[in-house]
């Protein structure tokens, strides 16, 4: 049985300065001084104690500072207590579920969340992805994949959290002033429009569910309502897109909803 910590069961940091052969249980005066002050925190929720300090391993080696939770409330204690840059989170979880987990979360943070769980359906992928998650990783799955999926969120989250701006070389979004060019040219939209955008534009490269986009857009209401979604996608593509009828900035994502992709693929089709 690991210590107790602060009314957590332990708090686990992965050291990757000594070649990731071993883990250390610290106090939070030695975790502070231990840890590498530009690396990026990851807080992995997983009950699975030998999967968490194999991930933490894996996260170590890639250069990341990792804290371990093994139920939910724990993980969300440490979220309030460490404020980590992004959390890899389990659904089967005793206790409170990483499904309570999410809404506990995402009703006061939009920090980057990662489901990684065994639930592979179709259903329940939607149901992360619709509650706020920013991905889904079914297990099993790869060391690199996950590597790539956190490089990849914290690039797309970082980059407009720094500047409420999106701007992938052709389309530039700024949602302060909210300016927004095509290759130069200035666009005009309408309210309802530059607000469906925006919605996109801040959780860019995240497949956005039609019940997520009719709600944040239009209200409860209208949660159902995919054809009135569908009808102003296609309006935005008009505007936005420099070819309407094969848009590569709004991607649709088949039975989920809709997609802006993030700056950095666009850079990838160049």
């Amino acid at each position: 049985m690991s210590p107790s910590l602060g009314g957590f069961r332990s708090l686990i940091v992965w050291n990757s300065t000594t070649g990731g052969k071993s883990f250390e249980i610290s106090t939070l005066a030695n975790l502070v001084g231990e840890a590498k002050l530009n690396a990026k925190k990851i807080l992995i929720i997983e009950d699975d104690a030998e999967l968490a300090r194999f991930l933490a391993w894996q996260l170590g080696q890639g250069g990341y500072q990792v804290l371990i939770a093994h139920t939910g409330q724990e993980g969300l204690e440490l979220l309030r207590s460490q404020n980590p840059n992004l959390i890899l989170l389990d659904l089967m979880l005793p206790g409170i579920d990483g499904w309570e987990v999410l809404q506990a979360i995402r009703s006061t943070s939009e920090i980057p969340v990662i489901i990684v769980s065994a639930l592979g359906a179709e259903s329940d992928i939607v149901r992360g992805l619709e509650n706020g998650a920013d991905d889904y990783l079914t297990k099993p799955f790869g060391p690199r994949q996950l590597l790539a999926r956190i490089q990849a969120v914290l690039r797309r989250y970082e980059s407009l959290a720094a500047r409420g701006i999106y701007d992938n070389g052709r389309l530039y979004v700024n949602l302060i002033t909210q300016e927004i060019r095509l290759d130069g040219r200035p666009i005009n939209l309408t309210p309802t429009e530059f607000k469906l955008l925006s919605t996109l534009v801040r959780f860019a490269g995240r497949p956005l569910t039609h019940d997520f986009l009719l709600k944040a857009v239009w209200g409860e209401g209208h949660a159902r309502n995919r054809a009135y979604l569908k009808l102003y996608i296609w309006h935005l593509r008009q505007k936005i897109e420099p070819d309407p009828n094969h848009p590569i900035f709004i991607q649709t994502e088949r039975r989920i909803g809709y997609r802006l992709v993030s700056p950095s693929e666009i850079e990838m089709l160049r």
